[in-house]
C-alpha cells in the first residue's frame, strides 16, 4: 500500500456530486482529506491523501478525471529550486509532513516529493523564493506554458 498526495479542483458543476463516496465504493481506496474548501455554488478544492495499490491509485486518478475534477500532484504542483536554496532550514521547520528535513550530518535541506501533502507551507517560508508554485515560477521565470 502506498500514499498518495492530490490536490482536486472541483468544478462548480461537480460540487454537489458524490464523486469521493464513489471513489471510495469503486475502487477501494482510503481517502484522507487534509483540507478542503467545497461550496455549492462555487467552485470546490481538496487536498487529500490516497491509501492503496498502484493500480487503485491509478485508476482513482482517471476516475476523478473522468469526472471532471482537476487532479494535481505535488511533482506538477510545485518547484523546489535547490540551486537557489541556501539551505537556512526554514521550509523543514515548518513541513508537517516531514517532506523538507534539514540534515544534521550535511547542514542542508533534503526534500523527499512522496510525502508531500501539498499544504504549500513551505512556499510561504521560503524566503529566498527557492520553492515556488508551478504557476508563479512560470510567471516569474518566462517559461511559456
Amino acid at each position: 500500500m502506498i500514499n498518495k498526495s492530490i490536490m482536486l479542483r472541483f468544478p462548480r458543476e461537480c460540487v454537489g456530486k458524490p464523486v469521493i463516496s464513489n471513489l471510495v465504493r469503486m475502487h477501494g481506496i482510503e481517502v484522507n482529506i487534509l483540507r478542503a474548501r467545497i461550496h455549492p455554488t462555487e467552485e470546490g478544492r481538496m487536498l487529500a491523501q490516497l491509501k492503496g495499490s498502484d493500480n487503485q491509485i491509478a485508476a482513482s486518478i482517471e476516475y476523478l478525471s473522468s469526472s471532471g475534477i482537476e487532479v494535481h500532484l505535488p511533482e506538477n504542483s510545485f518547484i523546489w529550486q535547490e540551486k537557489k536554496c541556501v539551505h537556512c532550514g526554514a521550509c523543514a521547520g515548518i513541513c508537517p509532513s516531514g517532506a523538507f528535513t534539514f540534515s544534521s550530518a550535511t547542514f542542508e535541506v533534503e526534500f523527499c516529493i512522496s510525502k508531500c501533502i501539498l499544504c504549500e507551507l513551505c512556499i510561504e517560508a521560503c524566503y529566498y523564493n527557492a520553492i515556488q508554485s508551478v504557476e508563479d515560477y512560470i510567471e516569474t521565470s518566462g517559461v511559456k506554458r
